[in-house]
């Protein structure tokens, strides 16, 4: 008889990854195991650790062994089987898919510890989300690097692989950086021929100053990092993707045809393909948690998975099923190393296709995280095509207007204005434009300094692409933001199942100021090199705040609530309550609104979001050409 699973592994022979299974050890303590090793205990929520296999230089770039191969096969395989049988249980009759992607400057270690603490909290300290039985987790590391500023042999490197122009401008300026000194320390200066020889050597030393610069740049690895990201992070990732699909695609076929044929495999996997394709509703559900960079590897991913040819992509109703036995389902940014551009719709906005195809997506954000407001916007300053600084800052410095500095701005700001204004027989589309309080009004960064409040909203930062509508719809819309720059809780670790003995802000000093100034930057910097806070981070620190991002990932908003109170609306209240504790500010999508509070359909409600944000588009085309 034949199998055509063991045909399906021949064409697996090429995965650029190396996958290893968590499990736990001793009861408690979790471990990283080769796929061979792990044993076969069973745990609510099956996790793997996943690493590409792109060295951090090309140099060292070597095939991967046939063991290695053929245990990342198994892996596939394995991980494709946990998902099959979930969604033939009779318990779940679902089953879901959870992938967590790094940030820039991560460590294997960190990354591992990352991981190790997910793994362990669903598994062990939320009873809600193991409960359910039909979650598989994947930890996933792209080749990152450590910033390598302190590191001798780095820097040594650094400087042999300049190339040969370069090289010489910088040992150029350096030697004569030295002549100056010498020319400061003896009168020859003071001549007409030692003014123009000083002249021409502060000139070269200006040369070799900026070719300093771009050694220092390579020390900092943030190109690098984003070279890996989007030429190696993101396409091993697809391919992994792909090749589960394969994988459940193949497990179909086994299970409809028992006594299949080798010549009749290509009819049988067209039928399972066909099979998949018509359950739309009962897909494996795939959910991403992105952070920092991790954010941009994500989006970019989901652009690759979406059929660009698809007619409901092309006529910007994009469909959430990507492959043949996928859908994606939520999208949870954290600190997400992407333009400000992203949540805009506009011609610009090269993730928005993307991002509307997901049916949840949240932002969790700090004006406060100097990570990706110094490092990454002025990295981005040379290639991001913007003519204004501020257009150019990351979506993960956005936060949401705290006008009144009191605890009444915390919790869900937007909460009276969806009672009173979305009643439920009145279009999503409708209900947003004819709003008082809308989200690119509420959303700003910190960036105009000499503004009476120092901040420009993103309605105002993009009031051209807007054609100054205020009633438009955008991608902005589908998400729904936690702004956690004031955040204060108690800090808690998974892997000791420990608590800080105080709380604390963990983000930033959470002094709840309308706008952070620079002064409260240059502490917030101190803070983050002394180690004192994770300004970039704490989301993954705080009791709460793990508890909140871990639920929306693998229960999504809907069954978070019900973890909370049967009743949506109580409690939704609960969760308003806990982050005005907890001085985080919300705005709740009016479209989870819609589908979870008031019980509308999930299809039609986002259809007629899409339809909304179409004819925005249209009508702003329409403007453009009336200009001509």
């Amino acid at each position: 008889m034949f199998d055509p699973r063991a045909k399906n592994c021949v064409s697996m022979k090429t995965l650029p990854c190396i996958i290893q299974k968590l499990i736990f050890e001793h009861t408690s303590e979790v471990k990283i195991v080769d796929i061979d090793l792990a044993h076969e205990s069973e745990v609510p929520v099956p996790g793997y650790f996943i690493m590409s296999s792109a060295p951090p230089n090309i140099e060292e770039a070597v095939e991967s062994s046939p063991q290695v191969q053929e245990l990342a096969t198994k892996g596939v395989n394995d991980i494709a089987r946990h998902l099959y049988r979930m969604l033939q249980s009779e318990r779940s009759q679902s089953s879901e898919l959870v992938i967590a992607v790094h940030g820039y400057n991560t460590s294997l270690s960190s990354v591992q510890a990352w991981y190790k603490n997910i793994f362990k909290y669903v598994n062990r300290y939320d009873e809600a989300i193991s409960s359910r039985g039909d979650r598989v987790f994947i930890g996933y590391r792209w080749p990152s690097e450590g910033v390598a500023l302190g590191d001798v042999k780095e820097v040594i490197a650094a400087l042999r692989a300049l190339p040969p122009l370069p090289r010489d401008l910088l040992m150029s300026g350096a030697f004569c950086a030295l002549m100056l000194l010498i020319f400061e320390l003896f009168t020859f200066n003071e001549s007409i021929w030692g003014f123009i020889v000083g002249l021409g050597l502060f000139a070269l030393c200006v040369l070799g100053t900026l070719m300093l610069a771009l050694v220092l740049l390579r020390l900092v690895v943030y190109f690098r990092d984003r070279y890996r990201a989007n030429n190696f992070g993101v396409l091993d990732l697809v391919e992994l993707l792909r090749q589960i699909d394969q994988a459940v695609i193949a497990l179909t076929v086994a299970e409809m045809y028992p006594t299949l044929e080798e010549s009749q495999l290509d009819a049988a996997t067209e039928r399972a393909r066909n099979y998949w394709r018509k359950r739309s509703q009962s897909k494996i559900k795939l959910s991403f948690i992105g952070h920092s960079m991790g954010g941009f590897v994500v989006t970019n991913v989901v652009r690759i998975l979406s059929d660009v040819f698809d007619s409901s992509s092309i006529n910007k109703q994009p469909t959430p099923d990507v492959g043949d036995v996928f859908r994606l389902e939520r999208l949870i940014l954290a600190s997400p190393d992407i333009p400000v551009l992203t949540i805009i719709s506009n011609r610009a906005n090269f993730l928005a296709s993307s991002l509307r195809r997901f049916s949840e997506s949240y932002l969790f954000s700090s004006e406060g995280d100097i990570a990706l407001r110094i490092a990454s916007t002025a990295a981005n300053y040379i290639a991001f095509p913007s003519r204004t600084q501020s257009r150019g800052y990351r979506l993960g410095n956005v936060a949401l207007q705290n006008t009144s500095q009191s605890e009444l701005d915390y919790g869900f700001v937007n909460l009276p204005m969806l009672d009173q204004e979305f009643p439920a027989h009145l279009p999503i589309g409708s209900a947003i434009a004819h709003s008082q309080t809308r989200v690119l009004d509420n959303l700003f960064v910190t960036c105009e300094r000499f503004q009476r409040r120092g901040i420009v909203t993103l309605a105002d930062l993009f009031e051209v692409q807007a054609r100054k509508d205020p009633n438009r719809v955008t991608v902005a819309d589908f998400f729904t933001y936690f702004d956690c720059t004031d955040y204060v809780d108690i800090k808690y670790d998974p892997e000791t199942n420990t608590c800080s003995s105080a709380p604390m802000g963990l983000l930033t000093r959470a002094k709840t100021k309308a706008a952070l100034k620079p002064w409260d930057y240059l502490l917030l910097t101190l803070d983050y090199a002394t180690s004192k806070r994770n300004v970039h981070g704490g989301y993954f620190e705080g009791q709460f705040s793990q508890k909140l991002l871990y639920r929306l990932a693998f229960l999504g908003f809907s069954d978070y609530l019900t973890t909370a109170d049967p009743e949506p609306q109580t409690a939704l209240s609960q969760l308003h309550l806990e982050c005005r504790q907890k001085q985080i500010q919300g705005f709740l999508s009016p479209f989870r609104y819609r589908v979870d509070i008031q019980g509308g359909s999930l299809e039609g409600t986002k259809q007629d979001l899409l339809e909304a944000i179409k004819v925005s588009d249209l009508d702003k085309l329409k403007e453009m050409k009336s200009d001509y």
